[in-house]
């Protein structure tokens, strides 16, 4: 089976991560994301270059979620700096 292709992937990509932090909620699903790869045994810096993101971002969401679980992921979470 052939994988799938996106045409024009890379101007795409960055779309995409714009729209990613532009929404409260799809902010919360990328941490998510970004901490079950980690869960399912991926080092930060390949979680970080999968979603695009820093190794120590990564490293962050992780540190919030290991303290008061899924609530750390959130937006406005008690350690939230705000980003961007």
């Amino acid at each position: 089976m052939r994988p799938l292709t996106i045409a024009n992937a890379p101007s795409i990509f960055m779309g995409l991560q714009d729209e990613i932090r532009r929404s409260t909620e799809a902010r919360y699903d990328h941490r998510l994301h970004g901490v079950l790869l980690v869960a399912q045994r991926m080092t930060s810096p390949q979680v970080a270059d999968r979603l695009g993101d820093s190794r120590r971002t990564v490293e962050y969401w992780v540190g919030r979620f290991e303290a008061p679980g899924l609530a750390g992921l959130t937006e406005g979470a008690p350690d939230d700096r705000g980003g961007r």
